[in-house]
């Protein structure tokens, strides 16, 4: 597998057999055990403090990130809507993930769904994408409403400089928060998300939504998934099988 330095967590990794109880596949330890599922525990329970019967919404709902948070807003209580880039991505976080609705952000109009499937406003918005949804989300936000800034891939993508949100003085009429993260930050308490996130795993609570590719020579497709939006879950790449 690859790990991405510099990073505590990677040699971490790295030393998987040095890890109390290692889970197999040692995949998920690249996933839902690992960093990933760190960002979404600590970015939307920290950051995010969602809390049951908060409504949640989160961009780029069937990647890596996005899959792993709307689980764990499931989990605790939330409801929990999902905005994705095509009809079949947005069918398998509603049936296979449980979410209670999504958004294809390609085909529909996300602000007009977002007063329609919350029409009280949201209480957590996690942001992976920034740019026009980000904007759409600021338009729909619930009294006190905690904005989480995990990532802003649409703009990392804009050819020019990317207009800055026009919706933004709604978290002065909300009395809303906005606030990025890095989860780095949160190394020290990795432990902690790790037998969180293995619990409900266990219980059967959480789908890994592992996207596999095989072979270092498929390597270049496999990061080049990541930005063209074709990835359904964590992107990995097995070169070789588990010990």
């Amino acid at each position: 597998y690859s790990v991405q330095t510099p990073s505590v967590h990677a040699q971490r990794i790295l030393n998987i057999g040095k890890v109390a109880q290692p889970v197999k596949p040692y995949s998920l330890h690249l996933g839902v055990l690992g960093s990933a599922g760190a960002t979404g525990y600590f970015g939307l329970l920290d950051v995010g403090e969602a809390k049951p019967g908060d409504t949640v919404v989160v961009s780029a709902a069937a990647g890596g990130i996005g899959s792993i948070v709307g689980q764990i807003a499931r989990n605790i209580g939330c409801r929990v809507i999902g905005i994705a880039g095509s009809d079949e991505k947005c069918r398998w976080v509603v049936d296979a993930l449980k979410f209670d609705a999504a958004i294809n952000y390609k085909t529909e109009n996300v602000d007009a769904r977002l007063g329609e499937l919350c029409p009280d406003g949201m209480n957590v918005y996690f942001d992976n994408v920034g740019g026009d949804i980000l904007d759409a989300a600021l338009d729909h936000l619930a009294l006190h409403a905690r904005i989480v800034v995990c990532g802003f891939i649409s703009v990392e993508q804009a050819v020019g400089p990317a207009p800055g949100p026009k919706n933004y003085g709604n978290l002065v009429r909300r009395r809303a928060r906005m606030e990025g993260f890095f989860v780095l930050d949160y190394v020290e308490r990795f432990d902690e998300s790790e037998a969180k996130m293995r619990a409900w795993y266990d219980a059967g609570k959480l789908d890994p939504c592992e996207d596999i590719d095989h072979g270092l020579e498929l390597m270049p497709e496999t990061l080049a998934s990541l930005f063209k939006g074709t990835n359904r879950g964590i992107k990995l790449n097995r070169v070789a099988p588990d010990p």
